[in-house]
């Protein structure tokens, strides 16, 4: 409560601050108290969010540049995931429907349904079915793990899942006194994320470590007066805008790179066009779009629609036993962790 309070008093502490600066100001630099004032902020808000649960359906197209024209492919997921409110914590996903590719398989796209869990010791998996050909397939097994899985860290999912496209995400991996951001992915992308190196900008101990210019400024982004944070390197420039008359939300990040000619290319880039305010200052995409290159140029560009049926944040009747995932009567378990395997209902 007492994060939520302060959320509440800052921003509107913020906004006052903000409502002196016109339209036209789109160069306006933030100070280094207004910056530490931001970051204060979104760590509130990371802070409050205790839990939340996310009901989705996304999918891939491929087109032949970074703006298409696109087109849907088969791959899909539909899904709940539930997660706790910090990194390395807890996280369920119930992945009702997933399509992928299947490389050397017997048909071009398999079809499966499973859940996977973690509870912060361990992780659990039950494989329900699988098809291809016209074909379905009961899987009926079940694995405890001694670690999260795949599903549980992959950016991939995260995009999926719409995690990738909310201030948890990009708030993440933040030196002391920052805390740890949350995310579905327990051990980061692979990529270097530049956005601390932003927030940290009032710290010089911790900007000086690394050879990077950054820059916090107010822009308006499609009639939205935005907080647009970059961060540049020789060959690099990332920039994220933040709403902050909605909680600091993601509305929009890209990531360019320079080629061999000294040419900025898109990398990648994310596209919030709408949000839920699932819980009081908590703001959720439910609409989103994900931009990723080929690494390969001879391959198409590929972008993730992500959209949300539901969201909920802050549930007061949520229960942690949904991050140990149960086996029914008959099904097979590999226990990893014990080092043994069962039948439930016949042990």
């Amino acid at each position: 409560m007492d994060n939520i309070k302060f959320v509440a008093v800052s921003l509107l502490t913020f906004l006052f601050l903000l409502s002196g600066v016109s339209a036209e100001e789109t160069a306006y630099e933030l100070s280094a108290e207004e910056l530490k004032t931001v970051a204060q902020i979104m760590r509130a808000v990371e802070d409050a969010l205790l839990n939340v649960r996310i009901d989705s359906n996304s999918w891939v197209e491929r087109g032949p540049s970074s703006s298409g024209p696109w087109e849907r492919t088969p791959v899909c997921l539909a899904s709940s995931a539930y997660f706790g409110g910090t990194s390395n914590s807890h996280a369920r996903l119930d992945i009702h429907k997933i399509v992928l590719e299947w490389k050397d398989g017997a048909a071009p796209y398999l079809e499966e349904s499973y859940s996977v869990s973690f509870d912060g010791v361990q992780a659990r998996r039950k494989e329900i079915s699988s098809s291809h050909s016209g074909k379905t397939f009961d899987r009926d097994t079940g694995r405890i793990l001694p670690e999260a899985p795949i599903e549980l860290k992959s950016s991939w999912h995260d995009k999926m899942t719409g995690v990738h496209a909310s201030l948890f995400f990009h708030y993440r991996h933040m030196p002391a006194p920052f805390p740890k951001r949350f995310s579905v992915s327990f051990e980061g992308a692979a990529d270097p994320n530049y956005f601390l190196s932003v927030l940290a900008a009032a710290d010089p101990k911790y900007l000086n470590r690394k050879p990077l210019k950054s820059k916090v400024v107010i822009e308006e982004l499609g009639g939205i007066q935005c907080i647009k944070a970059a961060c540049m390197g020789d060959s690099f420039r990332q920039e994220w805008w933040f709403d902050p008359n909605r909680g600091f939300a993601l509305l929009r990040f890209d990531d360019l790179r320079k080629d061999k000619d000294g040419n900025e290319q898109v990398k990648s880039s994310i596209n919030v066009t709408k949000l839920k305010e699932a819980a009081e200052n908590i703001w959720w995409p439910i609409e989103a779009y994900f931009v990723q290159c080929p690494r390969e140029t001879d391959k198409p560009w590929k972008r993730i629609v992500y959209r949300a049926s539901n969201v909920i944040a802050n549930d007061r009747n949520f229960n942690d036993s949904v991050f140990t995932i149960s086996f029914p009567d008959g099904y097979l378990v590999d226990d990893q962790v014990a080092g043994r395997t069962y039948r439930v209902g016949e042990e």
